[in-house]
């Protein structure tokens, strides 16, 4: 008897922690600094960020008695320095990425996160990185499938 008391209290403590769901645009955080922090605790940065432009979808899965992996489309653009820019290659294979995916213009409306030059393309385990060398922009896409 006591250890089923024990499971139920232990499966109850999991529930209390607070969900990480959400469905956030970068337009609804006013600085640079609550865009970057913000994108960047749910898809990490390789580097630091001066500014980003975002649609972050994300579902916690982890709550309940069963927890399952999470579910994510994560839609950036995110400019960085230019030297760090190597950073954002590592652990990643070349790939053919679209240069400005349609969504893109939606995003970065209103920015100055709109890239004008060529891309290297990159995938990242289930990311797809376009790096715009000239323009210190990394295009990035995140979805779990």
């Amino acid at each position: 008897m006591n250890r089923l008391a024990l499971l139920a209290l232990l499966s109850l403590a999991g529930c209390n922690e607070k969900s990480r769901s959400t469905d956030t645009r970068s337009t609804t955080l006013k600085t640079p600094k609550e865009r970057t922090t913000f994108l960047c605790a749910y898809a990490l940065c390789a580097s630091p960020v001066k500014d980003a432009a975002f649609h972050v979808v994300f579902h916690d899965n982890s709550g309940g008695l069963l927890a399952g992996p999470d579910d994510s489309d994560i839609r950036a653009v995110v400019s960085v320095d230019k030297d760090d820019l190597e950073k954002w290659t590592r652990s990643c294979v070349p790939a053919r990425v679209e240069a400005r995916p349609e969504w893109l213009t939606e995003i970065a409306k209103g920015t100055s996160l709109n890239p004008t030059s060529a891309p290297d393309g990159y995938r990242c385990g289930n990311e797809l990185r376009a790096i715009h060398v000239k323009d210190g922009l990394v295009v990035r896409r995140i979805s779990t499938e």
